[in-house]
């Protein structure tokens, strides 16, 4: 049936090349009755590619218009020659009559499979195609709502049936009124297609790049080598105020070249074409009612008075993908294709234009797509999940003006527009002002040898990057101008390290395996990675190796002065401590960055006072090699290493208050709760480490939050 569909197409588009030679010729496509070729008949086909009984009438142009007019006549093979089902195709969006083919097509796909399953004994196939071919009856009957489409889209034609991995079903294509449609799309990338973010992939984007889960992405443009969208449901409650002081209100477009590059570069969508020669002039269309053009040029039109900063929607920075780089992650799963017709974006556009909530992400422009794309239950079945709840946090930190609480920067949006709630959250609680202060009182203590452990503060610093450090104990090992350099303490690697002991009473051999550390992401070149620690008072009065920062502190040796003293009695295999890879802070120019004493000055990090330091380290020998068998175990021993630092070992735990799921009993002003959730931004935080190193270190990312 697609291979016929396809046919007829082509043929379509053979047409139109040849009308475009001469402007003159009136074409029109159709089988008449009194000319009709025999044509051997297909059962529940009614696309029968028959280009010989296309008839070129060269002596009539259209009739009072200047655009060429195109009719195909279609044969119902279900009917005698009284009456033809007809298509016009004249005055519409290419796009949309794609759409309408597929519709059709599996209108007739369903209708021959409830046929032929009416003699099998599974009734479950028959209801399932019976449920499917009378969901979209509107779509395929009212014909005449698509007669406001006009606009010719000749990109990708017919591409969409290169594709025979994604069955065309009406199961996938789920019109919201009789003008929208969407219908999944498969592997099709074009200028126009639509890419939303996949959440059937193994790794998703709750630990990296938050803004792609769950995303709308438009595409721009699309060769062989280079993929340009910008994402459509990441709005912010910011206005760019440009140097005629015109206010600009600005959306996340995406991680390239966005606001926090030194030349961003803003995306002006607008749907203005046909106003003005100078409009069209400067725009690209995109597909029907959408075009778009540069920041520059938008300036310039609302200089020129030929249109208003309200007439655009302004993206900053774009999604990228080199050469057969989607198709890969398509492949991966971690986007899914969808067509959709522009009254369907522009109305979610609208939407979002009216002061929504950024810290909402856009979750539900996705959710709508996915519905009509036949994958709502996909939708469903992850809704609130660990991903969401970190696109929130992103949103929040991103999107979100300093003055409603997050970090995007400074909102010039009039107080009429915005929520009144929202102008008193604050962005930093009294409590996290004071860990600052704090902080940088005690960072001048801060030199090699001194031990940290990772912020307190209710809202992680460490959530949406870099969680490993979350709840970590750091040991400061080496600082010089440029870096200091650091060890994770508590974090166990899956790796181990076999050693031969030797009993020097009875010279009896025995192997030890000893659990090795993850330190860090780095490596010091033509240096050994592994580093053996102890805090044992014994091995200090014995001088086994040097001391690391104080003499009563913590010391390093090497492997052979440990393995030495483990065979002369004066320490167990459990008294020290295996680190391998390192964690680095760089030190920036005149003093912008300080290194870890930079971190400690901004509440990241905590000074662990010396008489903790070994109710830190008993807590430290508890860990193992980490395995999925002692997991969680290990994941409770780091904390417990990291709770004794500080003031949390004399506390209990708050209780999270149990309620009914997302979207009861949460407080949207309550800053330690996930916006709209009832989850803790503490227990995230303590989630997106458990996912961290089940990820990374544990390589089971299913175990993870």
């Amino acid at each position: 049936m697609i291979h016929q569909v396809q046919a007829l197409i082509g043929s379509c588009v053979v047409l139109l090349l040849l009308s475009s030679n001469n402007p003159s010729f009136h074409l029109e496509a159709f089988s008449p009755r009194s000319s009709r070729m025999i044509m051997p008949k297909y059962a529940a086909n009614p696309f029968v590619p028959c280009f010989p009984c296309c008839v070129m009438n060269m002596n009539k142009p259209h009739p009072g218009s200047s655009r060429r007019s195109i009719k195909i006549f279609l044969k119902d093979d279900d009917e005698d020659d009284v009456e033809d089902s007809d298509i016009d195709i004249s005055n519409r969006d290419w796009r949309a009559f794609r759409a309408q083919l597929v519709m059709q097509g599996s209108d007739s796909s369903a209708s021959d499979s409830i046929e032929s399953s009416s003699t099998t004994p599974d009734s479950s196939i028959v209801g399932r195609t019976t449920e499917s071919s009378s969901s979209t009856p509107d779509l395929a009957e009212d014909t005449s709502n698509m007669n406001m489409i006009y606009e010719d889209d000749l990109d990708g034609i017919g591409s969409l049936f290169t594709d025979e991995q994604t069955p065309m079903n009406t199961d996938n294509f789920t019109p919201l009124q009789p003008s929208q449609w969407a219908y999944d799309a498969g592997h099709v990338i074009e200028k126009g297609a639509v890419i939303l973010g996949g959440v059937e992939q193994q790794f998703g984007f709750g630990l990296r790049q938050q803004y792609f889960h769950k995303v709308v992405c438009l595409v721009l443009d699309h060769d062989e080598t280079f993929t340009k969208g910008i994402i459509l449901n990441r709005p912010t409650d910011l206005l760019l105020v440009d140097e005629d002081d015109e206010k600009w209100r600005i959306w996340f477009g995406g991680d390239v070249q966005n606001l926090n590059h030194p030349m961003p570069e803003i995306v002006c969508m607008h749907t203005m074409k046909g106003r003005d020669p100078l409009v069209d002039e400067v725009s690209t269309t995109v597909m029907k009612d959408i075009q778009y053009c540069s920041f520059k040029q938008a300036k310039m039109l609302v200089k020129e008075k030929k249109a208003q900063t309200s007439d655009f929607w302004c993206f900053a920075g774009y999604a990228g993908w080199g050469p057969n780089q989607l198709m890969g992650e398509l492949d991966r799963k971690s986007w899914y294709m969808c067509a959709t017709d522009s009254q369907t974006l522009l109305k979610e556009l609208a939407k979002k234009s009216a002061y929504t909530d950024p810290r909402d992400a856009g979750l539900d422009t996705w959710e709508m797509l996915m519905k009509m794309i036949g994958r709502g239950d996909t939708a469903d079945e992850c809704s609130g999940d660990f991903e969401d709840l970190m696109l929130k946090e992103w949103a929040r930190e991103n999107l979100l003006s300093m003055e409603a609480g997050g970090n995007a920067g400074i909102r010039l949006q009039p107080e009429e527009v915005a929520s009144t709630k929202m102008d008193l959250v604050q962005g930093d609680t009294i409590d996290d002002l004071m860990k600052q202060t704090v902080g940088s009182v005690n960072a001048s203590g801060v030199g090699v040898g001194t031990l940290l452990r990772a912020s307190s503060a209710e809202r992680s610093p460490f959530l949406l990057e870099d969680q490993e450090f979350h709840k970590s104990i750091i040991l400061l090992i080496a600082e010089d101008e440029n870096t200091s350099v650091g060890l994770i303490m508590n974090q166990p690697s899956t790796k181990g390290l076999e050693v031969e002991l030797v009993d020097r009473n009875t010279n009896e051999k025995r192997d030890v395996y000893l659990p090795v550390r993850f330190g860090g992401q780095y490596a010091m070149r033509g240096q050994a990675n592994i580093v053996w620690l102890y805090n044992s008072e014994t091995l200090r009065e014995a001088e086994i190796g040097k001391n690391v920062g104080s003499k009563d502190g913590i010391w390093q040796c090497s492997q052979d002065e440990a393995i030495s003293a483990i065979s002369a009695g004066l320490a167990k295999p459990t008294d020290f401590l295996i680190v391998s890879g390192l964690s680095v802070w760089i030190k920036g120019e005149r003093g912008v960055k300080d290194g870890l004493r930079g971190e400690v000055k901004k509440g990241k990090f905590e000074v662990i006072d010396n008489n903790e330091v070994g109710y830190v380290w008993n807590a430290l020998k508890k860990q193992e090699r980490l395995t999925q068998l002692n997991f969680v175990k290990n994941l409770n021993a780091g904390k417990e290493a990291w709770n004794a630092g500080g003031d949390e070992k004399h506390k209990e735990e708050d209780e999270i208050p149990v309620t009914g799921g997302i979207g009861e009993g949460f407080d949207e002003e309550d800053d330690k709760m996930v916006f709209k959730s009832d989850v803790k931004v503490a227990k995230l935080s303590d989630d997106a480490l458990r996912s961290w190193v089940a990820t990374f270190l544990l390589g089971a990312p299913s175990l993870g939050a």
